[in-house]
């Protein structure tokens, strides 16, 4: 019989499926980067400029603000380092949950040297039920961090499990732009939309709106809504079992770490805790928390000294958001409180222990503007 050369196996081998699944991925890479680059608007994001600017800085960073757009439109670091002596930065986010302030703080204390921790307290945060009813508040966060911090994957795996890493991988699915400005999207990827210091696309004229610097949004006019509230307190559940089991993991992490925190809810209008009914079982509850957990609880509502902080209905943007004028008012305010507290004074008498007490010693002007109306 003739002598035949065998033909090679046409069956791939462990290198060749390798190979192939290697190229695979590189080729589904590069089309979700390609696909992010033409749909996803995040130049618009508040929070890639504020962690972006965050972690140039985080060396020299000592004390943090977090919370949700209460945080990034109260304080302003620029009017409260002068007088605390500190480095601060605001890590504000719009809708930041309980869940989001945790994993904030675990990534500054990761990157900074944390001293002081402001956590600010808007009630309807720590009434919500689950991270994953609002998804977006995680992404707003995650989107941004660091590609090398593990908290980024910690926090999504919490938040939606395996299903929220399809949003990392393409943030398209809840960041897509309106497909009217992706021209000018692409213009100002390519022409240094992203450059460090460029506030152009976070910068709102017609909106009276602007990002400042480290984290702080700056609004302009008053709220043509009147201060209706977004939602009444259960008065035997103040706070929910997701708000409390994060305050709580927040409480024992600072503790942990040696880091100093305190509670505090920027300034309401009169009008808006008059309107939301049993406000004063939330004030209760983070109040007893706060004594049980070794901490303080500055609620600016109730605060007495109408001297040092004089707001009323021309410091507030909407129904409970202090635009720009008043939180520079309140930045001020804040930090001679945090700064008396941090001497050793005892600053709880500066606050008034009722709702009832404030409404009926020292309301701000929104009450009359309401009954006027």
């Amino acid at each position: 019989m003739p002598h035949t050369t065998p033909k090679p196996s046409r069956i791939p081998g462990p290198l060749h499926k390798a190979g192939l699944f290697v190229l695979f991925a590189a080729i589904t890479a590069a089309l979700c980067l390609l696909l992010n680059f033409l749909l996803v608007d995040d130049l618009h994001a508040y929070s890639r400029v504020t962690l972006g600017e965050y972690y140039a800085q985080a060396d020299a960073v000592d004390t943090v603000f977090v919370g949700s757009s209460h945080s990034y439109r109260s304080f302003d670091p620029d009017t409260i380092d002068p007088i605390l002596g500190s480095h601060s930065f605001n890590l504000g986010t719009s809708q930041q949950q309980p869940d989001g302030s945790y994993w904030l703080i675990r990534e500054a204390a990761a990157n900074s040297p944390l001293k002081t921790v402001y956590l600010e307290t808007f009630y309807t945060g720590y009434n919500q039920q689950k991270s994953s009813n609002v998804p977006l508040a995680c992404y707003l966060i995650t989107d941004y961090m660091r590609a090398s911090s593990p908290y980024r994957y910690q926090y999504l795996w919490e938040m939606g499990g395996a299903a929220a890493f399809a949003d990392l991988v393409f943030p398209a699915r809840h960041a897509i732009a309106d497909p009217g400005e992706l021209p000018a999207l692409w213009r100002g990827k390519l022409t240094g939309g992203y450059n460090a210091g460029n506030y152009g696309w976070v910068t709102y004229p017609d909106e009276g709106e602007a990002y400042r610097d480290r984290g702080f949004v700056y609004t302009e006019g008053t709220s043509i809504w009147g201060f209706d509230t977004l939602m009444h307190v259960d008065a035997s559940a103040p706070i929910s079992p997701f708000g409390r089991a994060n305050l709580t993991r927040i409480a024992e992490f600072c503790k942990k770490q040696n880091i100093r925190l305190v509670l505090v809810t920027a300034p309401l209008p009169s009008a808006y805790v008059q309107d939301t009914q049993n406000y004063q079982a939330y004030v209760d509850a983070m109040r007893s928390f706060a004594a049980a957990n070794g901490t303080q609880y500055w609620d600016f509502s109730l605060f007495k000294e109408t001297d040092l902080l004089p707001i009323g209905f021309d410091d507030f943007s909407d129904m409970h958001h202090l635009n720009g004028q008043g939180a520079e008012t309140f930045s001020k305010a804040f930090a001679t409180v945090a700064a008396r507290s941090a001497a050793g004074e005892d600053v709880s008498s500066l606050f008034y222990d009722t709702v009832a007490e404030k409404l009926a010693t020292s309301p701000d002007s929104t009450v009359q503007q309401g009954e006027g109306n």
